[in-house]
């Protein structure tokens, strides 16, 4: 039998594999069209008894199976759709050669070997690899790869894999190199890249006084805007090293970048590939976002060279060990190189944004899935986000220099092996010198927490009682971190502690203010210290003063969000604007407060339509989007001269990525952003000029966003402008794809209008997520009560099922709130998803997302 192509994978049929392959030697000659491959595998026996050997491969044209040199007859073997059987394999220890052609110019998934512009590169996480060759695709299966590459020197100038490059040689306009990657490595993560690059080059010093060579290649053109990766780069290797005791392992560190391309970035061994968005920047064509973007995931990518590659996994079902432990070190790393407070807040936002709806809605599922039809849909914001908040919870436990001994000790144990989150775990509690009681089952549950407050005075003890319930953890009982701070009512804090919450319950008890038994006000859960929801009915008082004066950057900027989401909550059910003053009174307070510029910008940040909605649980959001107008209207009209000071005070900033630039633009742009609000509408060739005269794309941008959001007179000037500026550089279009429909009503015909535009293209995912996910992300017109959202999105899903089923599923998952939506849109949603599963060509990758929603409606 031949494994089927819908088949589940369960967690708890998990097996090793009967058969492994330590040693791989891949010959690629290289063609557009007709590629083709040659795999030389040592075959080991790595069960009792020999039994048939099956070898995955898709899209592939079999050419030839030998073992040991003699050709295989066709009655001992089976070809199907999915791979090959060997019947008989006739030995424990054997030599398997086989080959194959693929077709990189045809293959529009992105998905092994394909061709981006002027390049053929690879994506095998997770399976691509077995759209290369025909192999044994899966995680536990540890190879050392030698690579020879071949092909037309005036194609591929530059052939480029995994590891240390042996030998290189030219003959008669022909070109082979040879590399080989001394540390075994599964599949996913086999790199091959070859084509026209440039390449740039830089030098890195280890601690151990080792010199490592730094390449990065792009495409002619893009060399100029590389110094900042570079720069990244060599930050977090030395944090690597200062942090952990971790230096780099080859002499070679090779970054691509590559225009399509599915993911943000992938690990590869030494040879890093990265959508081009997450490497190309300068002053003039990236935003501050976008450098943070670029650090984050330069060391993101980097730090798997420890957390993911030399410690792999055991199966894909353990995804998070890798991802959610490199997302925590990359945020750490963030916050040690930029502010720790506003790391943090950005991160929280993400998570409550992203990750806490996705625990709600159909998609939901725990960290560790028990099972899947297609893995590149579980790389999801539960397995990253979330599973970066577990691991923080353990760091939070244990402390920080504990959570240092505990990786160096894990990484050190289980130094190429593949492992599950089990092995994580025990390392951190023999760091820890105690076992840590139901960490696992976060693992195992699915859906955000939700801790219920419920708090009483005992008068006997003079003490205000807080009891803490898990609502949910009766099945899978928690270990929570509590960070916690007392205060009094003029703002000082009497208390700062953090508790171990075990189990399902937990009782705080703090003595009374005074003799008549005066509350105090409590900030529990500081910085987020465990992923949860809390509710917790604290008055209107306590939480302003806890939005004033919580020394808890974090936690103060929360609690005011928190006050915002209370007045809509009471807004929506009595229909008036009412009680307004307190949100007044504290942006008038944060004006008196000397805080760090960004800090300051992301406190005053109005949260957007979405954020209000999955806060209240209200999806009508022509209402809600009504209120939100008036808000900003009477912001920007009580604060007028505040807003005016801030940003002719910011107003001339230097461009470059220093803390004190970056809060300057930031402080400048949100004053911009409430003035655009003024109904006079005095402001709006204030922001034309800002943009005209801009030396950094933070303020390009935002002045194009804002003037969009707010329909000014002049956003045509706006968006013409910028393109016009622009139209050269595909990256910095993309964000003026998504600026043009991320927000507003009836947005659909102008969508129809850009994916005509010339320099959209509907193969190139960059382009797919600035438009379609742009678009599905407004809910004023993807939730329009007509359903028109709904249909015209399905049908460029169905559309996109035929090119890149990766972004065609991705997309879909936007359908995931429908569930909650109003009226007859539910069922719209439900007829038109119905009509995707119906697809006689409906990708696996579809199949599955479009079956969990319907499931729900």
């Amino acid at each position: 039998m031949t494994p089927s192509s819908s088949l589940v994978h369960k967690l708890e049929d998990y097996k090793p594999s009967p058969w492994l392959t330590p040693k791989l030697e891949l010959r690629f000659d290289l063609d557009l069209h007709m590629t083709v491959v040659r795999a030389d595998y040592d075959v080991v026996l790595s069960s009792e008894t020999i039994q048939p050997l099956f070898l995955n491969g898709e899209s592939l044209e079999f050419l030839s199976l030998r073992i040991d040199g003699a050709i295989v007859e066709p009655s001992e073997y089976q070809i199907s759709p999915t791979g090959i059987l060997i019947l008989h394999p006739p030995k424990p220890n054997f030599r398997l050669t086989i080959e194959n052609r693929i077709s990189p110019a045809g293959n529009t998934s992105l998905e092994g070997l394909y061709k981006s512009g002027s390049m053929l590169c690879t994506q095998n996480e997770p399976e691509g690899f077995r759209k290369i060759v025909y192999s044994i695709d899966r995680p536990d299966n540890m190879m050392r790869f030698r690579v020879t590459i071949a092909g037309d020197l005036t194609l591929f100038p530059v052939m480029l894999s995994n590891g240390n490059l042996l030998e290189e040689r030219v003959d008669a306009g022909k070109k082979e190199v040879i590399w080989e990657d001394p540390f075994p490595k599964p599949s996913y993560l086999f790199a091959l890249v070859a084509g026209e690059l440039v390449e740039t080059k830089d030098t890195f010093i280890t601690q151990s006084g080792r010199d490592i060579t730094l390449k990065i290649y792009v495409e002619k053109g893009n060399e100029e805007k590389v110094s900042f990766a570079f720069e990244s780069l060599k930050k977090a290797m030395r944090w690597d090293e200062d942090t952990f005791g971790l230096e780099y392992d080859l002499d070679l560190f090779m970054i691509v970048a590559v225009e399509d391309f599915n993911m943000g970035a992938m690990e590869n061994k030494g040879l890093n590939l990265f959508n081009a968005k997450l490497v190309l920047a300068d002053k003039k064509s990236a935003t501050d976002e976008s450098f943070e973007a670029i650090l984050a995931v330069i060391a993101h990518e980097y730090f798997h060279n420890w957390t993911g590659n030399r410690v792999t996994l055991r199966n894909w079902f353990n995804l998070t060990l890798k991802e959610g432990l490199t997302v925590f070190r990359d945020q750490w790393f963030t916050e040690d190189m930029t502010d720790p407070a506003v790391k943090r807040i950005k991160d929280v936002l993400f998570l409550k944004e992203f990750q806490f709806p996705e625990d709600q809605g159909p998609m939901s599922h725990p960290i560790l899935p028990k099972s899947y039809k297609e893995m590149n849909n579980f790389y999801t914001v539960t397995v990253y986000e979330k599973g970066a908040e577990v691991i923080r919870l353990v760091s939070e436990l244990i402390g920080r220099e504990k959570f240092k001994r505990g990786l160096k000790h894990y990484l050190s144990k289980y130094d190429g092996q593949g492992v599950t989150f089990e092995e994580f775990v025990s390392s951190m509690e023999e760091a820890a010198g105690n076992q840590i009681p139901y960490l696992r089952n976060w693992y195992h549950r699915s859906g955000t927490p939700l801790l219920s407050v419920k708090e009483h005075y005992a008068k006997d003890s003079n003490e205000w009682i807080l009891d803490i319930t898990d609502t949910g953890g009766n099945e899978y009982p928690l270990v929570f971190s509590n960070s916690l701070a007392v205060f009094d009512k003029e703002g000082q804090i009497l208390k700062e502690e953090k508790r171990l919450m075990s189990g399902v319950r937990d009782q705080i008890r703090i003595s009374a203010l005074d003799t008549n038994g005066t509350k105090p006000i409590v900030s529990l859960f500081r910085s987020l210290s465990s992923p949860i929801r809390l509710d917790y009915n604290q008055s209107e008082e306590e939480k302003q003063i806890l939005a004033k004066v919580e020394t808890d950057g974090v936690s103060r900027f929360f609690a005011f969000q928190n006050l915002i989401f209370d007045w809509f909550q009471k807004s929506i059910v009595s229909g008036q604007e009412e009680y307004f003053s307190i949100i007044l009174e504290t942006i008038a307070d944060s004006f008196g407060r000397n805080w760090d510029k960004t800090y300051h910008s992301f406190y005053l940040s109005f949260p957007g339509l979405t954020q209000i909605s999955e806060n209240i649980g209200c999806y009508e959001f022509q209402k809600i989007q009504k209120l939100r107008v008036w808000a900003v209207q009477t912001i920007s009209t009580t604060f007028t001269n505040q807003f005016q000071v801030l940003f002719e005070e910011n107003r001339k900033t230097i461009p470059i990525q220093t803390k004190e630039e970056i809060g300057k633009r930031r402080l400048k742009n949100i004053s911009l952003y409430y003035l655009l609000y003024d109904a006079t509408r005095k402001f709006e060739r204030l922001a034309v000029a800002e943009q005209r005269e801009a030396k950094h794309m933070s303020e390009e941008v935002s002045a194009l966003k804002f003037l969009i959001e707010v329909d000014s007179k002049e956003k045509e000037k706006s968006v013409n402008l910028f393109f016009d500026k622009w139209k050269q550089d595909s990256l910095v279009l993309d964000i003026w794809f998504a600026a043009q429909v991320g927000t507003g009503e009836n947005r659909l015909e102008i969508t129809e209008q850009l994916e005509n535009h010339p320099q959209f293209n509907v193969r190139n995912p960059n382009k797919v997520r600035s438009l379609y996910f742009s678009l599905a992300r407004n809910p004023l017109t993807f939730h329009k009560e007509d359903g028109s959202g709904y249909s015209f999105l399905a049908k460029r899903i169905k559309i996109l099922n035929e090119i890149n089923p990766q972004m065609a599923a991705a997309l879909t998952k936007l359908y995931s709130p429908v569930s909650k939506q109003k009226g007859e849109l539910p069922q719209i949603a439900k007829r038109e998803l119905e009509t995707l599963a119906s697809l006689p060509n409906l990708s696996k990758e579809l199949g599955e997302i479009v079956g969990t929603i319907l499931s729900s409606l």
